[in-house]
């Protein structure tokens, strides 16, 4: 992994966009969830995240590990998160007392960022599974029903079960030290 990661992290210095969207694939929903821990909003988490990725973009050079850039990311959501809350606050003539909200987030945020690495992590296995399995997986998680997905693949529910039930299977066996997910698993599906 570390490999891949250095080559992303090369490839982005020399300002190649294959690099960026392989960085968004990576941590964009992670940064959404992340987001949403300070802003209730979605559409506007989206738009707090793809600004950050702007942000990557434009300063490419400066990042000399993934680490960094993670950390670049994360910061940037949270700054941007609070300053969104700040200004809405303004707008509704709310005061929220910002050193509150820096105190939670600074006390917060190694949660945040061990949760990110574990929805990573995961969100890379789904990626490997077999192209069928991981599309029927992937509506389980959007909350589709049975039928639904069968419909929508135009395939049989008995399929969607196996395939759901085969995809479980094989996430547990490879992300047997993720003990939320295979809580996570067990309620969805």
């Amino acid at each position: 992994m570390e490999d891949i990661e250095l080559d992303i992290l090369q490839n982005l210095n020399k300002g190649k966009e294959c690099a960026l969207k392989e960085i968004y694939r990576l941590f964009f929903h992670a940064l959404c969830a992340f987001g949403t821990r300070f802003v209730k909003n979605d559409a506007a988490v989206v738009d707090i995240v793809q600004e950050v990725f702007i942000k990557v973009w434009a300063r490419r050079t400066d990042f000399q590990s993934i680490y960094s850039l993670r950390s670049f990311m994360y910061l940037s959501v949270r700054n941007a998160c609070l300053n969104y809350n700040r200004d809405y606050a303004r707008v509704r003539k709310i005061s929220f007392n910002d050193s509150e909200l820096e105190t939670f987030a600074e006390v917060r945020e190694n949660d945040f960022m061990i949760e990110e690495d574990v929805h990573r992590q995961i969100r890379n296995e789904v990626e490997r599974l077999p192209e069928a399995m991981r599309k029927v997986f992937n509506l389980t998680l959007l909350d589709m029903s049975i039928p639904e997905i069968a419909k929508t693949l135009d395939i049989s529910e008995n399929t969607v079960r196996n395939q759901r039930a085969r995809a479980r299977e094989i996430l547990r066996a490879r992300l047997q030290d993720k003990i939320f997910f295979l809580l996570l698993l067990s309620d969805i599906c």
